[in-house]
């Protein structure tokens, strides 16, 4: 039987680029989210109130649903790319640079779905005042090395399509915003 942890669990490190700097890569942790445990609900509850985007709102209310009912899912994973190097028991939502969601074994066992993607937005592509470059990337680097024997499909918002398209990510037929990458 496999134990059920009721704290934010560090998965690796993932080395990420200061922006406009000659200095080296900067460490930061991929942590899987618990949505059971209230301190991972109220970061995610932080990150929406500070970064307030759609995407980070779904995240938190999709983690919170999880929550109330008391009851793991399975198949929905919860993912932050935090500045923490320790004390993951207790995120601060401040040192979060990005957060995902995604469904595992959809469309099907050799498959995830990234349902949501949002990178912190002071370090996002056009931001004029970003630290870190490349977050989102770091972030799909970390789900096709976590999940590298699986595709990854996606829905992508028109705005994110060249993105993804940059990152290796094929559309699934002519003039449409689904997406997979093939492992």
């Amino acid at each position: 039987m496999e134990s059920i942890s009721f704290k934010g669990k560090f998965i690796s490190s993932v080395y990420i680029n200061k922006f406009r700097s000659f200095e080296p890569p900067v460490k930061v942790s991929a942590v899987e989210i618990n949505p059971l445990n209230s301190r991972d609900i109220k970061a995610l509850k932080d990150i929406h109130s500070s970064w307030g985007s759609h995407i980070t709102e779904k995240i938190y209310k999709e983690a919170e649903q999880i929550n109330q009912a008391l009851m793991p899912s399975k198949d929905e994973k919860f993912f932050v790319l935090t500045k923490q190097k320790e004390n993951f028991a207790n995120l601060n939502s401040r040192d979060i640079l990005a957060e995902a969601k995604i469904i595992r074994d959809l469309p099907d066992n050799n498959s995830i779905y990234l349902d949501y993607l949002q990178v912190q937005p002071s370090n996002m592509f056009d931001s004029t005042i970003k630290e870190f470059e490349g977050i989102g990337s770091k972030m799909l680097d970390f789900l096709k090395s976590r999940y590298k024997k699986k595709e990854i499909h996606l829905y992508s918002l028109g705005s994110a399509i060249d993105f993804y398209l940059k990152n290796g990510f094929i559309p699934e037929s002519k003039k449409t915003n689904r997406l997979f990458y093939k492992a």
